[in-house]
């Protein structure tokens, strides 16, 4: 005999069996009961029963049984004031609270604070004096050199021949070695306030960088000296080519003046020398 039939009735059984438990179950599970926020009662004003309030009238006739039962007729009864009774003090109402939460204020980012214009007049000071302080120190370098050409000018004119001197009345001429004492006296003074011109010239002499870079440039300058320093006279013997080059030979000119005093040793009224600027310096 064949089982076959056993499976299938199984499962109509079972499924007869899950049927009823989804059928008790079910509907409690899936119930959703809704929540309700919490309800407070607040009594605001008190207001006083009408009973008591009717109850007020009845006074009045106690005074007059009082007044019948006192011996004393001669005293004056005073009467018993109203009660009234006062108002129950009202109650604010409360604040209502927000669900909603809080929000915060975020506060901006402040931009960095820009440099102010005293900071740009400071920062101009600064690189004006750094130029200053560089031009002294360029200044104070020629000087130097200066000293120490005049020092081996000197160190030469002890151990040979007098060098080229220049004459009041213009032009140079080198002396034939045969003079006296007195003659070679004359061109060491001579040599020494050429030097001293040079000097004071080298004090004032400053290029732009872009001239100082163009060593071919030259310029010739013939200046006549009177016996107190001041020129008498000034004129190029030769020019350099650019402009701005010979603008700056003038200028120096001009800004160093008035240039030292002859010596009274040299018994000159005026001296007349030959300057040749270049941009490494002023011969």
């Amino acid at each position: 005999m064949s089982n076959d039939w056993k499976i299938p009735l199984n499962i109509a059984i079972g499924v007869h069996l899950l049927v009823l438990i989804s059928a008790l179950y079910l509907p409690g599970i899936f119930k959703v009961k809704p929540k309700f926020a919490d309800i407070y009662t607040v009594s605001i004003v008190n207001i006083a029963e009408p009973g008591a309030v009717a109850q007020t009238p009845s006074e009045p006739e106690a005074a007059e049984t009082i007044s019948k039962a006192s011996p004393d007729n001669n005293k004056k009864l005073v009467p018993i004031e109203d009660i009234v009774k006062k108002p129950a003090p009202s109650v604010a109402p409360a604040k209502a609270v927000s669900l909603k939460p809080l929000k915060i204020k975020k506060k901006k980012a402040t931009p960095p604070p820009k440099p102010s214009d005293n900071d740009e007049l400071i920062k101009q000071r600064r690189e004006k004096l750094a130029r200053a302080i560089r031009e002294e120190e360029l200044l104070a370098e020629k000087a130097r050199l200066a000293r120490e050409a005049l020092e081996k000018e000197r160190q030469l004119l002890t151990h040979s021949s007098p060098p080229a001197v220049a004459r009041p009345s213009g032009g140079v001429v080198r002396g034939d070695g045969t003079s006296g004492a007195a003659g070679g006296t004359s061109n060491i003074i001579e040599s020494q306030y050429y030097a001293s011109i040079i000097n004071r010239l080298h004090q004032y002499w400053a290029l732009p960088e872009n001239i100082e870079k163009n060593n071919k440039v030259t310029a010739t300058v013939v200046v006549t000296i009177q016996q107190n320093g001041a020129v008498a006279d000034m004129f190029f013997e030769s020019r350099s080519g650019d402009r701005l080059f010979d603008q700056f030979v003038t200028r120096t000119l001009e800004t160093a003046t008035p240039f030292p005093p002859i010596p009274p040793a040299m018994k000159k009224q005026r001296f007349e020398v030959g300057l040749v600027f270049r941009p490494g310096g002023v011969q």
